[in-house]
This record gives structure tokens, C-alpha cells and sequence, in this order.
């Protein structure tokens, strides 16, 4: 069960840094934090778009129906704003600060590009094979440089050993 506190915080603190996010940039950066071994109770397993958690789509749409989320639909994406904060208790931890101070800046595209190269690593646990487990989920489009850029970010963030 996702701590809905924790996810209500990340998406204040996405809007804080660079606007309200989308549902991908939401997932992406849940994933990162997890990834750091803050455990915020959501599951993640590969999808089209990369990791993906049926956990936080449910905690967000479970917020949603409880009046303290709104989704706002667009052609392009769904933007989700926090409205009513008070409905749940406060949450606050240093390492998700640092992740989403890291990462929520990135476009959704970048951060699926991210998300998925660090998904790669964590299952072959081979630095090595990125770039290869990328392009087989991802076809071409994200060009080497990219995937070259994103093992960096990981690399920076302490993710990966350099």
C-alpha cells in the first residue's frame, strides 16, 4: 500500500522546483526514490513508458476521489496538482527531497530514459549492459549519446558506482 502522505509530498515539492507534474514524471521520480531504498510502499514493474507502479496509479486516483489530488486531462498529459493538503498528515524525508531536487527539473522523456537505464542496472546489475537492455526496450529513441548521459545522471545521484 503506497504512502499516500509521501506521494502527496513529492508532488508538492515536483510543483515547488518546476510546476505541477505529470503523471509520467510523478511515476519516474516515485521510482527513483524507491530506487534509493526509501520505501514508499509502491511496487514497480517495466511498462511501455518504463518503470510503471499500478500501486501509485492507484494511490493517485484513491487521492483523487478523496478530494485532495485533481487530475487535469490534456491532449498531451495528465497534470496532477495537490488541492487540498490538509486531508493527510505531513511527510518529510531527506532523501526524497534530494531525489526530487535532483530529477524534477528533467523533461517526462528524460526521466523515462533515466528510470529505464537505472531499471536495466538494477536487474543485470552489470554497468556494461545499459545501454543494450535500453535499446531492446526502447528501440531507437533514445540515441547513445542520451543513454550515455542518463548512466551519468545515475552515476552523479550515487545510483550507479562510477
Amino acid at each position: 500500500m503506497a504512502n499516500n502522505s509521501a506521494i502527496v509530498s513529492v508532488i508538492e515539492k515536483i510543483t515547488e522546483i518546476n510546476g505541477t507534474p505529470c503523471k509520467k514524471t510523478l511515476q519516474k521520480i516515485v521510482f527513483l526514490i524507491e530506487a534509493k531504498h526509501v520505501n514508499l510502499g509502491c511496487d514497480y514493474g517495466i511498462h511501455f513508458y518504463g518503470p510503471y507502479s499500478a500501486d501509485l496509479d492507484f494511490a493517485v486516483r484513491e487521492l483523487c476521489d478523496e478530494g485532495v489530488l485533481k487530475i487535469d486531462y490534456t491532449p498531451m498529459d495528465h497534470k496532477i496538482s495537490v488541492i487540498n493538503r490538509s486531508a493527510v498528515s505531513s511527510y518529510s524525508n531527506d532523501t526524497v527531497n534530494e531525489v526530487v531536487s535532483s530529477f524534477a527539473k528533467e523533461t517526462p522523456s528524460e526521466l523515462e530514459l533515466i528510470a529505464t537505464a537505472l531499471y536495466v542496472f538494477i536487474c543485470s546489475k552489470d554497468k556494461d549492459k545499459i545501454k543494450a537492455g535500453v535499446k531492446k526496450l526502447k528501440g531507437t529513441k533514445y540515441p547513445d549519446s542520451r543513454i550515455d548521459a542518463a548512466v551519468n545522471k545515475l552515476i552523479e545521484n550515487g545510483y550507479i558506482a562510477a
